[in-house]
């Protein structure tokens, strides 16, 4: 199944604005992060730590709603869900 990621600021820059993502049925919002993560080579470890979750600084919204990373491996996806991701905000 098709499952869309938005990605903004510093996340845009490595993963482009919009990517669609092909998973599994039944995928959840770490899989559909983990399929992004692999495109980008070294750059990947912006998303995800060594272990493979996603980093407790990563903001997930998934249909409205923030989702905190820790739980992004109970949340399934469906078929042309979308999901945005916004790294941590700084500046002044």
């Amino acid at each position: 199944m098709r499952v869309t990621i938005i990605c903004y600021a510093r996340f845009r820059d490595v993963f482009g604005e919009e990517s669609t993502v092909e998973v599994p049925n039944s995928a959840t919002i770490l899989d559909a992060v983990r399929v992004l993560a692999g495109r980008a080579g070294p750059d990947a470890e912006l998303l995800l730590s060594s272990d493979g979750t996603i980093r407790e600084y990563v903001m997930i919204v998934h249909q409205g709603s923030r989702v905190r990373p820790t739980d992004a491996g109970t949340v399934t996806l469906a078929e042309g869900e979308t999901l945005t991701l916004f790294p941590p905000v700084s500046g002044g």
